[in-house]
């Protein structure tokens, strides 16, 4: 039983590392691709716009539009690059993206609540797959409490414990109601990742009422027992 669990686990792991090299493929695609065409698009809507202001106002104004179009596109493609990419953790490490992220959330025009990150202990030297996974949890996490809630401050909090087990925690804490029974039970694919990332690192998830909202807790050990040879798996 312990085999096979630790085999589970590992498999588990090399499924997200895939899933992380697809997302990187499809940020490039969706860069090189839409990108380019969206730019063109915005390129040749002023130009059109340019030579039909004196002509012809509504060509001209048909043009802007097709701008005002283009540009709200590019913020879509700008936010959908934010969320698949992650090789800026092997650049700037853990630390650095997750002040990102919370920045990122905070410059939204008209967001509906403020995050504020705390980060304790140090958490530069923690294994890559775990601060992806980390990474990929607050992203999830932010997104419930800033789209679902009615939150007006959430609170973003990751801490390297020192103890010698070492333990890394991850917590979400919002002021905006809700009801944790509901999360806990959701079975949508956000929490269901979240639960799929942590089983594979041995961790534990909470999700408990906080004092005005909704409490989610990731934890990860550092030190965990090494996975049995895998036999018989196999990744296509």
């Amino acid at each position: 039983m312990a085999q096979t669990t630790a085999e589970r686990a590992a498999l588990t792991k090399r499924l997200f590392e895939v899933q992380e090299e697809e997302r990187r493929a499809l940020a490039r695609d969706l860069h090189d691709e839409f990108g380019q065409c969206l730019t063109a698009t915005l390129a040749f809507a002023g130009s059109i716009e340019s030579a039909a202001a004196k002509i012809d106002p509504g060509v001209a104004e048909d043009a802007r539009s097709i701008g005002r179009v283009a540009k709200r596109m590019m913020t879509t493609l700008r936010d959908a690059l934010a969320r698949l990419r992650s090789q800026d953790l092997d650049e700037l490490g853990l630390e650095a993206c997750l002040v990102q992220l919370a920045a990122s959330w905070n410059a939204k025009a008209g967001r509906k609540a403020v995050i504020h990150l705390r980060l304790t202990g140090d958490l530069a030297d923690l294994p890559q797959t775990i601060s992806t996974s980390l990474y990929r949890i607050a992203q999830e996490c932010l997104t419930n409490a800033m789209r679902h809630g009615h939150s007006k401050n959430v609170y973003l909090r990751v801490e390297r414990a020192v103890a010698a087990d070492g333990l890394v925690a991850l917590t979400v804490e919002d002021d905006g109601g809700g009801d944790a029974s509901r999360l806990a039970a959701a079975s949508g694919h956000g929490i269901l990742g979240i639960r799929e990332r942590i089983a594979a690192f041995g961790g534990s998830l909470s999700i408990s009422d906080a004092t005005k909202g909704v409490r989610v807790v990731a934890r990860i050990p550092l030190i965990a027992v090494a996975p049995a040879p895998m036999k018989g798996l196999a990744l296509a």
